[in-house]
């Protein structure tokens, strides 16, 4: 690096000696200079001085220096604070000789040198010396004028010192020195200076403020403010709002004093601040009151309210000053979108302080309430009830005057309702009611009322425009704001008032809010003297009135399928009718409305006919209904509504029985509920009349839908109810139709009574009540036939013997088709606990009490089959008593078929069906099915029983034909009647006598247990596929029931019979495959292990038939018969529990939550469908639990690898709980399905089927508690053992087993279990052996696949290397059963080691000594390894480095990674890696640092400059490895906190300053300033104030030698100048105090970098190369920095560094920076408001260290 030297020529000389002269001169003070290296205590330092004051004034006639940078840098080096007084003055003495010899203007040209020395310090100066120092300023500097400009700032940072006390001795002097400087380079300059001080520097801003408010003159007019403040504002006002900003009290109280004395609101110079600027202020002010002192808070309402004492003259100047800008600034600051829970609140917070002074908080509640709702209202986070924001938003809410707040609301509404502006001020209305509470008295009383009413009239009001329902988006928003606010008020604010007949005026509510909210407050305020009574009367005009004018709209607009906006207008307005409504209901006196009852609901009723009947506008229709049922329910309301009208009723019903049809199954529960209320309307039995006449239409499109409308009525009507007597008529009409001669009649009764029926007591009730009418007297007598006498009874007296035998014939009707259900249940019920109270009164006359239906109803049935008419009576009663008898008969046969007792008559029973079945079955008649099925029921029931009592234990053999009572049904072919049951079941048309195929279905299928291939096993497909096409239309029609696709009809009675018979044949399946293989399992097993031994598969069924069929070389042939039933039977047991979950999860998550439209039926239908999915697993789970465990866990994997939701995977383990609640069960059927088989296991292969039940396995036990885990441990760990015993054949299976270990461990240890020492060992020597053979393992997959090096090798390709040719083909045919890749195997057990191995080290308690063992064992296998990479840029496994990690983080690890870590740190090619790598290699350093005080000591001491003495040694070589040497150094430096390393900064200071003063090469000079860079961002700037003269100088030389020489391109010192550059950059960011002072030597740091006077020469070293530079430089293209454009405009915050350059060849490269840099460091400060952009900086760093690409 070349040194300049001043420039000696005889014209610069001001005495004409010989050149020789200047060379004695020059060399006397190099020698004197030298001396300062032999500098040991502060007397040296005054011999050294002494010699050089001689020297130099040994040689008066030269007025320059040699040597004058060196000089002085010495000079400032004896300047230091911390030596003597002494030194100090002998030091100045030298300062004046020198300056008194160079002459002003040599001063003018070396004022960087001389002033680098001076300006800092005056303020460390002792008493006796600072009047020297000043006498040196004025006596030297002042002289200067306008050249003192560029170092205007930097003199008054020095200067400012003296007048930080006000009494202090020095403060007149300095402040008239000041005043002298400002005098010089103008006022304004010198202000501008001042702001610039207040902004960058805040230990100077006391004195400052000191000054200014001696000295600042107060801005009453423009002129002043120019005067003052020259052409920026902007930085005055900046300069203000740091010092607001400042957290001492004593300067925020200055700068306060100064605002109001200088810069009032309405003062000329405020007024003449941009508007921006003025809001920034502003806001600066507001922040304050944070501060909470009194003292602050006086002086900020006297900036806000002015000089006045009086309220409302303040308020008058708040208004017209201030409000405005008060209002911008912190609605600026609550709109900020920031993460900071600080600054989310900081805003709030002013806001609720302000408000403690009524003459702010009132007016800026009236222009900023709804803007900081507003803005809450975004920030807020989802579902956090504990949000802090939402704490202080609760507290704004508290605090804010209510009467301010609700008037702002109110007129917010009101005006967007006027003007259509939308909907979001409503939103935000109806956001603060939801989220605040409204439990103020004078809320519920006045405000709540006052708004709700008002905005429901000024809604009806609107209503009246033509123009209105465009867009009703706004009503309705208005509607749900009412209807929420409505429910806020308390019903006993409605009973104020006395009752009268006098109607309130029109929108009474309107005009009251009006009046209310017109006045200023609440003291001017006249509240009206009106009654909740006159509200609510008022209330139900305007609703009723606006609900009557929508729906004659939605009448009149027939093409909307739901009602469209004014539909949702008219539901709000309904609700708000209720609401009213409900209010009435403890009131005693009526309420005299103006209403039409008649003609309101006649619009209504009108409104339903016209509008179609579908699932989106039910909401709607519901509203209506409802809102005239509770109308008719009220009845205070005068005039009254007439509720017994039977149009009305008619109506109403009739649109309900509409909505209970099939396409609307989402709203039949709601339907039915709704049409209970309208039965109840009128006491005639109107709706009972209107189903039967639908009933009995003649014509089928009314009869067939009332059928399905009446089913769903019934089956969904509770029994207490009394559906059976209230709806008799339909009810008898329904038996009637099972035998009516219309088949599609027929059909549908049968429907009904299969879906719809719910009870069979609901029947048998009024069905018995009529058998046991008093007037059927029935007196016993005898009769003689064919000479044997028999009991009978006798019938003296007629009866409605019509009536009985229809009720008989309904009977038997019903017991045909209720079955075993029927029987059960009446056998199980007594009469007595009938519902109905007249039913009962029968049955104690009748002496029934104690019977149960079942045998009241044999009593009764017997009566009637033993009676007969007397003889004179025959020829009326015989003919119809002959049909009561068969009647009774087929009563009695279906009775006992039902299992009650054997009947002897079964076999000719049988024996007449076959025929007739055979008949139907080829016919396939659709209308017949019924019948047919229904008696086949009874027949099979029979015979099954009898079987059951008399057979054996099935055999897959069928045996010979035994008595007829025993033979099964004959159905002639088994694929017949497979074909018919499977069409039956799957084809959708088919689905009206769904039901009763499956119970014939259930009835039958136990004679067909033999025939698994032919009958059950398809059967079984059929009922899987149809039950998962099911449960795939639940999931349509309920997870997107607002789609286009028609919605579905089925039910959860479908999905429920279906499911009951998949359940009864899947386990069939299962018992009849155990029972075919129980004597072929063990000689298959043995002949397969002894032959093919690695077919062995895990316990279970599964796993045996995975042995089985997994095996290639097995031939088929040697599959015996009953293993092939039983395989087949195992695959559909898989199907089917997989069918049962996937049901379980669909129905979990569909499960509406209450409330929603859909969620009454939703919930009703997909809850019965869960919990029958659920009782159907739990059943094939006790028939087979391994196997279903089996499947459960290949489910899981399946839900897992789909990436489902967390709640979808949750949800087969809720199931597994369900099945097995006992984890000791589940963990031990895992066990022994995963645990190694003796004799099997010796080329047992580990397929993916075991590594999915592993992970499973492992999941399950992250689930379990801590006790839990503890019951199972003692399994689990033998588990475990049990591989560790055998090493040999169990190596797969090590690491599978260590992940269950650690789970298992871990949630052991949670519990108090370790206490126990046994099991404390045990768990510790598992633990370590697990842990060690799996490092072995990791090692070992490292040699065999190379991952370690491939992985950065290849960029991360790990495929093996080995040619795919010489792979066995059936690799591709198995390739389940392939291993894990190694290199991924590898990557996995690191990962795991890391993760979760280590931690558990220190929660195990484990030894000290056996963590280090096997720390070393992980560094050995995989760390070494992984060292050993031989990549140019040293990456490293991202797994290795995370478990070095975790290994750092235990300090007993030290010696197993320590070498590793360092020997990676001393490799050359440590920083070729990317900038990435930093955050992995950050903790290692740290740690490897923090172990041993004395390594940054060593490594410093490697930074030498001592050139080696061997001649051959490559210099080049030497340079490149001090470099490397000092980056590391530096990167030490980085990787540590704040102030880590400051007790070894002298060492490193020393170090660094004999690398700058020695010719080591540009390359090291380089790597010096990025240490310096480091320095300043980690060590305090104060300690490094030793720095700066070396620093100066050095710099200074640098850019100075630039200016005459040229620097070729490619030149080392290229990249020197770069680096010089980039620790200047970064001081620019940094800004601290210490730097500030030199600023100006290098930019221009005043306003004139941005505003230059005419004729302005830069005199600042950066400034002065960059118009040299490009002068000289070629145009270069895309040499523009792009942070010099965001810069230059002003948007950049906060400061960050813009050099990103990491190496130029040409100093072209740099011109962007030198010749912006000024600017670019203006702006910063301008615009940052004093932030500095760490991470950028800290990411530059890194970037610079680090060579590998980004």
């Amino acid at each position: 690096m070349a040194t300049v030297s001043p420039t000696l020529s005889l014209a610069t000389a001001s005495v004409s000696s010989p050149v020789a002269g200047w060379k004695k001169y020059s060399q006397l003070v190099e020698k004197s200079l030298q001396s300062f290296d032999n500098v040991n205590e502060w007397a040296d330092f005054i011999t050294f001085l002494a010699k050089l004051l001689k020297c130099l004034q040994g040689f008066p006639q030269f007025p320059l220096i040699p040597h004058k940078l060196t000089v002085a840098k010495r000079l400032s080096q004896c300047l230091n604070p911390a030596l003597p007084t002494g030194v100090h003055q002998r030091a100045l003495d030298v300062y004046t000789h020198i300056l008194t010899v160079i002459g002003t203007e040599n001063l003018k040209r070396d004022l960087p040198a001389w002033s680098s020395g001076l300006f800092p310090f005056f303020q460390y100066a002792a008493t006796s010396v600072k009047p020297i120092v000043l006498g040196i300023y004025e006596r030297f500097y002042l002289p200067l004028q306008e050249s003192l400009r560029p170092a205007t700032k930097a003199f008054i940072l020095a200067l400012l010192p003296g007048v930080e006390e006000e009494t202090g001795e020095f403060f007149e002097k300095v402040a008239a020195l000041l005043d002298r400087v400002s005098g010089t380079v103008s006022p304004s300059f010198f202000f501008q200076n001042m702001w610039l001080v207040l902004v960058t520097a805040p230990n100077s801003r006391i004195p400052a403020l000191n000054y200014l408010s001696r000295r600042m003159p107060k801005m009453e007019t423009e002129d002043s403010l120019s005067h003052i403040v020259g052409q920026d504002v902007g930085l005055m006002v900046r300069g203000f709002a740091a010092a607001l900003e400042d957290s001492q009290i004593l300067v925020q109280r200055g700068i306060l004093d100064l605002l109001i004395t200088t810069l009032k609101l309405d003062s000329a110079g405020f007024k003449g601040t941009r508007r921006d600027d003025q809001i920034l202020l502003m806001r600066a002010v507001m922040g304050v009151v944070l501060r909470r002192d009194l003292s602050l808070s006086r002086r900020l309402y006297a900036w806000l309210l002015g000089p006045s004492e009086a309220s409302e003259t303040q308020i008058v100047y708040l208004k017209e000053y201030g409000l405005e800008l008060l209002r911008c600034a912190l609605k600026a600051d609550m709109d900020a979108q920031t993460t900071d829970t600080l600054d989310r609140q900081r805003p709030f917070k002013i806001f609720i302080s302000l408000l403690d002074k009524w003459e702010i908080g009132g007016p800026l509640t009236e222009v900023l309430v709804l803007d900081a709702f507003a803005s809450l209202r975004v920030l807020l986070r989802p579902n956090d009830d504990h949000d802090e924001l939402l704490m202080t938003g609760n507290m704004l809410f508290e605090i804010i005057d209510p009467f301010l707040m609700w008037k702002q609301i109110f007129f917010s509404v009101r005006d967007t309702i006027k003007e259509s502006l939308g909907t979001e001020s409503i939103e935000l209305a109806k956001f603060i009611v939801r989220t605040f509470r409204l439990h103020d008295e004078e809320v519920q009383k006045l405000h709540a009322p006052f708004v709700a009413f008002g905005i429901l009239d000024l809604v009806e009001a609107s209503s009246r425009s033509a123009t209105t329902f465009v867009d009703t988006s706004s009503l309705t928003a208005a509607m749900e704001f009412t209807s929420e606010l409505l429910h806020e008020i308390s019903p006993r604010f409605y009973e104020t008032g006395e009752a009268s007949d006098e109607v309130p005026p029109e929108h009474l509510g309107l005009s009251l809010a009006n009046e209310l909210y017109g006045s200023v407050d609440m003291k001017t305020a006249s509240l009206p003297e009106t009654e909740g009574r006159e509200f609510l009367i008022a209330g139900f005009v305007s609703a009723m009135r606006l609900a009557a004018t929508c729906s004659g709209v939605v009448s009149s607009n027939t093409k909307s399928l739901d009602g469209g906006l004014v539909g949702e207008l008219l539901i709000r307005t309904l609700g708000i009718i209720e609401t009213l409504a409900a209010a009435t209901a403890h009131s005693k006196d009526n309420l005299a409305l103006d209403w039409n009852p008649d003609e309101w609901v006649n619009g209504f009723v009108k409104c339903l006919a016209t509008s179609p009947s579908n699932s989106k506008i039910f909401p709607l229709h519901s509203a209506i209904i409802n809102s005239i049922l509770t109308l008719a329910g009220t009845p205070t309301i005068q005039p009254a509504l007439q509720k017994g009208r039977r149009s009305l009723v008619e109506a109403l019903t009739s649109k309900l029985l509409e909505y209970l049809q099939p396409p609307c199954a989402p709203c039949f529960v709601e339907s039915v509920q709704l049409m209970w209320g309208v039965e109840a309307l009128s006491d005639c039995r109107h709706v009972e009349s209107m189903i039967s006449e639908r009933l009995s239409s003649p014509n089928p499109a009314i009869r067939l839908p009332a059928f399905e409308a009446f089913g769903n009525l019934w089956r969904f009507t509770e029994d207490s109810q009394l559906p059976g007597v209230v709806l008799r008529t339909p009810m008898f009409m329904m038996l009637d139709s099972l035998k009516a001669d219309d088949l599609s009649t027929r059909r549908a009764g049968e429907a009904w009574m299969r879906c719809s029926l719910k009870s069979y007591l609901r029947i048998l009730d009024p069905l018995l009540f009529t058998l046991l009418d008093p007037a059927i007297k029935q007196l016993p007598s005898t009769v003689t036939v064919a000479g044997v006498q028999l009991p009978i009874l006798v019938y003296h007296s007629k009866f409605d013997q019509a009536r009985v035998h229809h009720v008989l014939d309904d009977l038997l009707s019903l017991a045909r088709f209720g079955g075993q259900g029927l029987i059960r249940i009446a056998k199980g019920s007594f009469l007595k606990h009938s519902l109905d109270p007249s039913f009962r009164e029968r049955v104690r006359h009748s002496e029934l009490e104690t019977y149960t239906y079942l045998d009241g109803l044999v009593a009764v049935l017997v009566r009637f089959l033993r009676a007969e008419p007397a003889p004179e009576l025959a020829a009326s009663l015989g003919p119809l008593n002959h049909h009561i008898h068969a009647v009774v008969a087929e009563l009695l046969q279906v009775v006992l078929s039902r299992g009650e007792s054997e009947m002897a008559g079964i076999k000719s029973i049988e024996a007449a069906l076959t025929s007739r079945l055979y008949l139907c079955i080829h016919r396939s008649e659709l209308d017949l099915q019924n019948k047919l099925l229904h008696v086949l029921h009874s027949v099979v029931h029979a015979v099954t029983s009898g079987t059951k009592r008399h057979k054996g234990t099935p055999s897959l053999e069928v045996k010979a034909p035994e008595p007829v009572e025993a033979q099964p049904v004959d159905l002639s072919h088994d694929e017949m009647f497979v074909r018919v049951v499977s069409d039956a079941v799957s084809i959708q048309r088919n689905n009206a006598v769904i039901h009763h195929w499956i119970d014939f279905l259930l009835m039958t299928i136990p004679q067909y247990r033999h025939a698994l291939h032919s009958v059950i096993f398809p059967l079984v497909d059929c009922l899987v596929n149809r039950l998962r096409a099911l449960v795939v239309d639940f999931q349509r029609t309920y997870s997107t029931p607002d789609s286009d696709e028609p919605p579905s009809e089925a039910t959860d009675a479908e999905y429920t019979v279906l499911m009951n018979a998949l359940e009864r044949l899947l386990l069939i399946a299962v018992t009849e495959s155990l029972s075919a293989s129980a004597d072929e399992e063990p000689k298959q097993m043995e002949r397969v292990v002894s032959d093919h031994a690695s077919a062995g598969g895990a316990g279970g069924l599964l796993g045996y038939m995975t042995g089985v069929l997994g095996n290639a070389e097995l031939e088929h042939s040697e599959v015996s018969d009953e293993n092939r039933v039983k395989n087949a039977g195992l695959a559909r047991l898989r199907d089917s529990v997989n069918l049962l979950l996937f049901s379980w999860e669909v129905t979990s998550r569909l499960e509406s939550p209450v409330g929603e439209e859909h969620s009454t039926s939703q919930g009703y239908f997909l809850g019965r469908a869960k919990v029958r999915a659920r009782k159907a697993l739990e059943r094939v789970y006790k028939a087979s639990p391994a196997d279903v465990l089996d499947d459960i866990v290949s489910f899981w994997d399946k839900t897992r690898s789909n990436s489902s939701t967390p709640e979808s995977e949750a949800n087969v383990f809720t199931m597994l709980d369900i099945l097995a609640p006992s984890p000791q069960t589940v963990v031990t059927m895992l066990c022994e399905k995963l645990a190694p088989k003796t004799g099997g296991a010796a080329g047992k292969v580990f397929t993916s089927t075991d590594d999915m039940s592993f992970a499973f396995f492992e999941a399950y036990l992250n689930r379990v508690e801590g006790p839990i885990a503890v019951q199972v441990w003692a399994t689990c760990l033998q588990f475990i053992r049990d591989f560790l015993g055998n090493m040999s054949t169990s190596k797969p299976y090590i690491f599978p087993c260590l992940r269950i270990f650690t789970t298992l461990s871990e949630k052991v240890s949670q519990t108090s279990a370790l206490e126990d020492r046994r099991m404390r060992r045990d768990l510790q020597e598992t633990f370590i052996r697990l842990t060690d053979t799996s490092i072995v393992l990791a090692g070992r997959a490292v040699e065999q696949s190379g991952w370690l090096r491939r992985a950065i090798d290849t960029n991360g390709d790990t495929d093996s290397i080995v040619s795919d040719k010489g792979k066995p083909e059936s690799e591709d045919v198995e390739e389940e059963k392939r291993p894990a890749p190694a290199a991924n195997q590898a990557r996995e057990i690191t990962e795991f080691l890391a993760q979760r191995i280590l931690a558990d080290f220190r929660r195990f308690l484990i030894d000290p000594d056996k963590t280090v063992a096997v720390c070393s064992n992980m560094v050995y296998y995989i760390v070494t390894p992984a060292f050993k990479t031989r990549s140019k840029t040293l990456e490293i496994e991202p797994t290795v480095f995370e478990l070095l990690t975790e290994m750092a983080k235990n300090p007993l690890t030290l010696k197993a990674w320590r070498t590793q870590v360092s020997d990676a740190f001393g490799d050359n090619r440590f920083f070729n890696a990317p900038p990435s790598s930093h955050a992995r290699w950050k903790p290692l350093i740290q740690a490897l640092m923090a172990s041993d005080k004395e390594r940054l000591v060593e490594l410093a001491a490697k930074v030498s400059t001592v050139s080696s003495a061997n001649i051959f040694t490559n210099r080049e070589l030497e340079s490149l490895s001090r470099a490397l040497s000092l980056r590391r150094l530096t990167y030490t430096i980085l990787t540590g906190e704040k102030d880590r390393f400051l007790t070894q900064l002298p060492i490193i200071q020393e170090k660094l300053v004999d690398l700058l003063r020695s010719s080591v090469g540009d390359m090291v000079h380089a790597e010096v300033y990025l240490c310096l860079r480091v320095l300043f961002c980690r060590i305090g700037n104060h300690h490094l104030a030793g720095l700066w003269p070396v620093i100066l100088t050095e710099l200074l030389r640098l850019f100075e030698s630039l200016v005459d020489q040229v620097v070729p391109d490619g030149s080392d010192l290229l990249q020197l100048i770069l680096s010089a550059c980039k620790f200047l950059d970064l001081t620019l960011v940094l800004q601290t105090e210490e730097f500030q002072i030199h600023e100006w030597m290098f930019v221009t740091d005043t306003v004139d970098a941005i505003y230059p006077p005419d004729a302005w020469l830069p005199q600042a070293i950066m400034d002065r190369l960059g118009e040299i530079i490009s002068r000289t430089s070629r145009p270069q293209a895309n040499t523009q920095d792009p942070a010099k454009v965001e810069w230059a405009a002003g948007r950049s915050r906060p400061r960050q560094p813009t050099l990103t350059l990491k190496r130029i060849n040409s100093i072209a490269e740099l011109e962007p920076f030198f010749t912006t840099v000024s600017l670019m460091a203006y702006e910063s400060i301008y615009h940052s408001a004093g932030k500095v952009d760490i991470a950028a900086v800290e990411a530059q760093l890194v970037a610079d260290l680090f060579d590998g690409v980004v």
